[in-house]
This record gives C-alpha cells, structure tokens and sequence, in this order.
C-alpha cells in the first residue's frame, strides 16, 4: 500500500499538506497539516492502521455521519428541527458532505464561516449554522470517531446588535385603533403582556384568570409542530393581566358570542389558531394605517418590558414574566433600559451615603502590608 503527501495552497496564501492513499479505488486524505513532516508522520500511521484493520471509524463521511447523529436527536421540537435541516441542507453540507470527519482541520471551519460572512449572511444566522456544525463534531468526538473536534477557537463574524427597536408603549393604542379583530386582541395581548406570539396563538379562554388577574401560559403553537411545550420550563407561567387588557378580552369575548373555555381565542375555525404569515401582513398593514415605523410582531415584546422597566419592575421580575431561562439573558437582552433607571434620585441617595453624615468622605480600612 503506498500513499503519498498532497500539496495544496489555501486562499490565505500559506501551504498545507494532505496525507493521502487510496482506499476501494478513491484516493482520500487524512487532515491537513502545516508541515510536511507532520503530514509524512500521519501518513505513517495511516498506512499502518490500514494495514492491521484499526481504521474503520475514519470511513464514514460528513455527510453519512450527519443523517446519522441527526437521527438521534430524539428532543427536537418541529421548528427547530426544521431550523436544523435547512442550516445543513443549505449551508453546511454543501462544503462538508463529502470530507471525512477526522479529516476537518479548524482552519477548513474558518475558511467555511469565512465563506459565508463574505456572502452577505447575517451574523447571527452565521452564529446559528456554526452552533449547529458544533454540536454534530462534538457528538463525533463524543462517538469516538474523530479525537478531537475542529471548532475550537474559531472566530465569528461579530454579531452588533445595536438598541432593540420596537414601539413606544405610546404608540400601542395607535396601533390598535388602526387594526381589525381578531387580531387588534392578539396584538394587544403580545404588547400588554409580552408574550411570544406562539404562546399567544395557543391561548385558550380558560387561560385568562381573571379572578387571579394572570394569563396562563402552559404550551405554545407553531406551524411546523403544531400545539406543543413552551419554549423552556421557565416559559410555563403566570403573567400579570394589566386592567387595560382584562377590558379588551372581555369585550372581545362577548363578541365572539362567549365561546367556551376549551376554545382557542385567535382562531377563524374554532380548532386552528390564526396562521402567523397572515399575522405578520395584518400587523404591518396596522402599522402603516397608523403611520408608525415598520417593526415586527415580536417587538411589542420589547414594548412590553420597555414600559414595565420604566415603571419601576425589577429584572427578576421581569425575567419571571417573559419567561426568560435566566434574569442574566433579560439583563444582556434590555441593559440599556435598567441603566436609565437609576435616576437623580438614586444616585443623589448613593452619593450621600458613600460621603457619610456630615458630607466627608467615607475613609475605608487601609490593609496592612
């Protein structure tokens, strides 16, 4: 058996080498390597393990390992498992169905998320189909079929985010005042209580308590798989139901004929919640009625924890009702909005504090050396 070192330049300009042999007719190679004494000591023991039958898990190529690992994955929701089939379909597959596993170098990772940044993809959809190339490589490396996963230290187009756009809470009403039912409710619902637009379309009328003055929140709805479990754990919750929005439900309750508790309450048959493409069209033709700028559905979300941090509601609590997996992701999501919190009043309290009574400066306790 005899193999032999390829060559190849990379787009940065520098040189790689590949140690390659044939196996069933097709020639194949085993990793890139910076050096050729590198590649020649792989080569090695390539041939060596070819030779004593130990290099059976190295056969099995991206894309055959793929269909595989993606089997497994048992604990995907429909919608995610539609995210994850496109994102390889589309964007991974294409440069990597082909190569071997054990033969990904973390330089060939690079120059693929290099190759979409350059293309116009979004940064964080860039994000989103690395996260997914990640976790296949580490369930490899997991497997025991590569010893080490290639997507370590690998540099992401860098995701700018800015200040979240929304409404104002006072451009709401305008926007409701310029929509039609069903969905003036279901937008109202999405900007008084922030809940995703999912968890509003599986609302029944049973989940508004208003004895209990809360929306109940227990599952969620998609196009993809239907009525399912919340988001996270932490989306099964009570969110408060704001007087404003107790009113709207009620009126929109009597006109719907008073359905019954088990009825959906964004529906045109009775068993099917509203179809979200045709959300999105209503809501952005509300939005040019009413002059307002152009945002999406999910931004009232943003509106709804814009107006509770601005009447004083901590981020824990606002963690609770959004049904954020921690109070660390609503802090990172809406920290420009807690900063304009501390207002005259706090910062006047802190600066008497820290310069004591008598307005001297606090001495500290000076460590001893």
């Amino acid at each position: 058996m005899s193999g032999y070192i390829q060559r190849k330049k990379l787009k940065t300009g520098k040189f790689s080498y590949y140690p390659t042999v044939k196996i069933d007719g097709r020639a194949r190679s085993f990793g890139g390597y910076k050096t050729r004494r590198d590649a020649e000591a792989r080569l090695r023991d390539v041939e060596r393990r070819l030779a004593d039958g130990t290099l059976d898990r190295e056969v099995l190529t991206f894309g055959a390992f793929y269909e595989r690992w993606f089997a497994s994955k048992h604990n995907l929701k429909p919608a995610s498992r539609v995210s994850y089939e496109c994102a390889f379909r589309l964007h991974v597959l294409p440069f990597f169905a082909d190569r071997y596993p054990g033969d990904i170098i973390p330089l060939e990772v690079q120059e693929w998320i290099d190759g979409l940044a350059a293309s116009g993809m979004k940064p964080a959809t860039v994000s989103r189909c690395f996260r997914y190339f990640r976790a296949c490589m580490k369930q490899a490396e997991a497997w025991n079929l590569i010893d080490r996963s290639p997507t370590m230290k690998i540099n992401l187009p860098r995701n700018d985010n800015g200040e979240l756009d929304f409404l104002e809470p006072t451009d709401v009403p305008r926007l409701l005042d310029a929509a039609r039912q069903p969905e003036r409710s279901l937008f109202a619902v999405l900007a008084m209580s922030g809940l995703r637009l999912g968890e509003a379309l599986a609302l029944r009328w049973r989940d508004i308590d208003y004895e209990m003055r809360a929306i109940k929140v227990t599952r969620s709805w998609s196009y993809f798989g239907g009525f399912h479990e919340p988001k996270t754990p932490t989306s099964r919750r009570a969110v408060p139901l704001l007087d404003a929005l107790a009113d709207n439900l009620r009126d929109y309750y009597h006109s719907k004929g008073h359905p019954e508790l088990d009825d959906l309450l964004f529906t045109f048959d009775g068993e099917k919640p509203l179809d979200p493409a045709n959300v999105r069209k209503r809501f952005f033709e509300a939005l040019n009625v009413a002059g307002l700028k152009r945002v999406t559905p999910h931004s009232l979300r943003h509106s709804y924890a814009s107006m509770m941090l601005s009447y004083g509601a901590s981020v824990k609590a606002l963690q609770n009702a959004l049904g954020h997996a921690s109070a660390t992701m609503t802090l990172n999501t809406y920290s420009h909005l807690v900063a304009s919190d501390i207002d005259n009043a706090v910062l006047a309290r802190a600066n008497q504090i820290m310069t004591g009574a008598e307005g001297k400066l606090v001495q500290f306790p000076r460590r001893e050396n």
